[in-house]
C-alpha cells in the first residue's frame, strides 16, 4: 500500500482550438519543476523519479537541471522512466516515503504535469492488477516520426477490452476513473458509473485524475491506468485530511503569435554553460562575510570580491533567493532574433526582501503585458536551444496572470 501526502498538477497558460499547449519557453522538464515544487514546495523528497514519453534529453540526462530547479540536493538519486499512465501508476505504487514521482507531457494533444510526495499519511493505493501487451495502433520511433494505425474497433474489442477481461475487472468494484481510454472502450462488463476519464492518453493524467478523485471524497473505486492495450489498475483506499493538493493551473488564453528569425543563434559553450549551471539554475546568492571594502549584501550571479587590501576573496555562502517580486522597469523586443521566438518582453524584477534586482525575460503572458510594480512570480523555463542542447533559466510570471504563484 502506498500513501500519497501531497499532490501538485500544473497546466501551461496557453491554448490553441481548447487545447492546452505548452509556450515556446517551455518544455516536459519546466513543466515537471513547475509540478513537483507545487508537491513538494520544502524540498523535502529524498528520491525523484521523473515518467515521461518527451524528454528534453535522451543523452546526456535531465535530472541535474530537475533537481536544481526542484531546489533538491545534487546527490538525491533521480530515476528517468520512459513510459505513460500505466508507468507512473506503477512508479507511485511502488515508490517509499520520501519519493516524488513526477509525471510530464509535452505533445500536441497534451501539455501539463503532476506529481506526487509519498509519505507516513495520505489517501491510500492498493495495487490491483496489472498487464502489459502490445497493439501499437500509435507508434513513434528514434527519427521522432509519429505513426497511427488508427482502428477504434480493433483497440476495443482486442486491445484494452481484452486486456481488462483478462485481468478479471469485469464484474468488479466500481471504477471510479480510466485515464488514457474512453469509459466505454472498456466494455459492457465494467461498472463505470460516475466514473471520471480522462481518455486522451498521457503520464500526467493519472496525477491529475488522482487529484479529481481526492477532492471529491471518492474513495474505494478503482484507478484504472491505459496506454494503447497495457493496463495497471489500483484501488483507492481511504481518503484522509493529510493529503494536501495544490494546483498551479492558470486559466487558458489563446497562444500569442510568435515567429523566429532565420540564422544562427548563439552557440553552446559547455565551460561558459557548467561556471553558469549552479548559481543560475539553483537560484542562489553569494553572500561574504563582512569586511573593509567587502559588505554582506548578496551578490547575483556569485563572483569573487576585491576588499579595501587588493586581496582576491572567493570565500562565500551561497543562499536561496526569493522566488517572488515586482517589476522594476521592463521593455519588450519586437525585432525577431534568431534562437528566440519574438516579440518578447524582458523586465529587471526587484525580488521580495532582498537587494538583488534581476534581469529575466517576461513569461505567463502575451509580450508588452508587464508593467511597472507588478508582483510575480520566478519560474523555471527554456532560455533557448544553443545546438540542440536546451538552455534553461529563470523567467518572471507576471501575478496578473491569473493562476501564476506568488
Amino acid at each position: 500500500m502506498t500513501q500519497v501526502a501531497a499532490i501538485g498538477t500544473y497546466l501551461p497558460p496557453w491554448t490553441v482550438r481548447e487545447l492546452r499547449v505548452k509556450g515556446p519557453d517551455e518544455d516536459a522538464l519546466t513543466m515537471a519543476v513547475a509540478a513537483g515544487r507545487a508537491a513538494d514546495p520544502g524540498a523535502t523528497a529524498r528520491r525523484v523519479v521523473l515518467v515521461s514519453r518527451d524528454f528534453p534529453l535522451l543523452e546526456g540526462g535531465n535530472g541535474a537541471v530537475l533537481l536544481a530547479g526542484l531546489s533538491l540536493r545534487a546527490d538525491i538519486a533521480v530515476s528517468e522512466v520512459l513510459g505513460g499512465a500505466p508507468a507512473v501508476l506503477d512508479q507511485v505504487l511502488g515508490a517509499s516515503e520520501g519519493t516524488l514521482v513526477i509525471a510530464a507531457d509535452d505533445s500536441s494533444t497534451t501539455a501539463a504535469a503532476g506529481a506526487v510526495l509519498i509519505g507516513a499519511a495520505g489517501v491510500d493505493l492498493v495495487p490491483v492488477a496489472r498487464q502489459t501487451r502490445s497493439l501499437p495502433t500509435t507508434a513513434r520511433g528514434e527519427n521522432g516520426t509519429r505513426r497511427h494505425y488508427g482502428d477504434p474497433r480493433l483497440q476495443r474489442e482486442i486491445g484494452v477490452r481484452a486486456t481488462v477481461t483478462r485481468l478479471g475487472l469485469t464484474g468488479a468494484q466500481a471504477l471510479a476513473a480510466v485515464v488514457g481510454a474512453k469509459v466505454d472502450a472498456l466494455g459492457s462488463d465494467v461498472d463505470v458509473t460516475g466514473a471520471l476519464e480522462e481518455p486522451i492518453s498521457s503520464a500526467s493524467g493519472v496525477i491529475r485524475a488522482l487529484a479529481d478523485l481526492v477532492e471529491k471524497s471518492r474513495a474505494g473505486g478503482l484507478l484504472l491506468a491505459v496506454e494503447q492495450s497495457s493496463v495497471t489498475a489500483a484501488q483507492i483506499g481511504g481518503l484522509s485530511d493529510h493529503t494536501v493538493i495544490v494546483r498551479d493551473e492558470a486559466p487558458g488564453q489563446e497562444l500569442p503569435k510568435f515567429r523566429t528569425a532565420d540564422g544562427n543563434g548563439i552557440p553552446i559553450s559547455l565551460p561558459a554553460y557548467a561556471r553558469a549551471f549552479e548559481p543560475k539554475l539553483r537560484w542562489e546568492a553569494a553572500v561574504f562575510d563582512e569586511r573593509p571594502g567587502i559588505d554582506t549584501a548578496p551578490q547575483f550571479p556569485p563572483r569573487a570580491r576585491v576588499d579595501d587590501d587588493g586581496v582576491l576573496v572567493t570565500d562565500c555562502r551561497l543562499e536561496p533567493l526569493p522566488r517572488t517580486g515586482t517589476v522594476y522597469t521592463h521593455t519588450t523586443v519586437r525585432i525577431p532574433v534568431p534562437d528566440l521566438p519574438s516579440p518578447y518582453s524582458i523586465a529587471v524584477v526587484q525580488l521580495d526582501g532582498s537587494p538583488v534586482r534581476v534581469l529575466m525575460k517576461v513569461t505567463g503572458v502575451p509580450a508588452g503585458d508587464a508593467a511597472v510594480g507588478q508582483s510575480g512570480s520566478v519560474v523555471l523555463r527554456k532560455v533557448a536551444d544553443r545546438a540542440g542542447i536546451p538552455d534553461y533559466g529563470y523567467a518572471f510570471w507576471p501575478a496578473g496572470a491569473e493562476g501564476a504563484q506568488p
